[in-house]
């Protein structure tokens, strides 16, 4: 990684921007007042629409859940991650999401359901304006004519 990946990366920003775009398919979803952020790393609790908690580590590298609790880091899984990360054991819960919808994909069956029921719901308000505005077309056409 070079050095300037790191400063590019701002946590606020992307931890308010990830809040935004999500928070309509998860019960909860907040900034750790507890857990120390930096310039490189920030952690987000979260309650998935079936009342699973967890809390994410969000930095450069992706998404990655270190508790099942808000607030908190599991030291076993932090130190199972160190040994992810040197090629030993095997990649279960420490994986590390590229994406705030992969991890979400992965924990919360539902989310997949509520994003694409929105999705649904925002294709059929286009195609009503799509609609709207061919039949004013018509109208403003048919008075043209006469």
């Amino acid at each position: 990684m070079q050095e300037g990946d790191e400063k590019e990366f701002n946590c606020i920003d992307e931890a308010n921007a990830i809040i935004n775009d999500v928070k309509a398919h998860v019960a909860e979803i907040a900034i750790s007042s507890k857990l120390a952020s930096s310039a490189t790393q920030i952690y987000l609790n979260i309650r998935t629409i079936e009342s699973a908690t967890c809390c994410v580590e969000v930095t450069n590298r992706g998404f990655k859940i270190v508790s099942s609790q808000y607030d908190t880091i599991d030291e076993d899984k932090a130190l199972r991650s160190e040994v992810l990360e040197n090629g030993d054991g095997e990649r279960d819960e420490e994986e590390i999401f590229e994406t705030p919808y992969a991890l979400l994909d992965k924990i919360s069956p539902r989310y997949v359901e509520s994003f694409g029921n929105k999705l649904c719901q925002q294709l059929r308000q286009l195609q009503q304006m799509r609609t709207e505005f061919h039949e004013e077309d018509e109208e403003e056409e048919e008075e043209e004519d006469e």
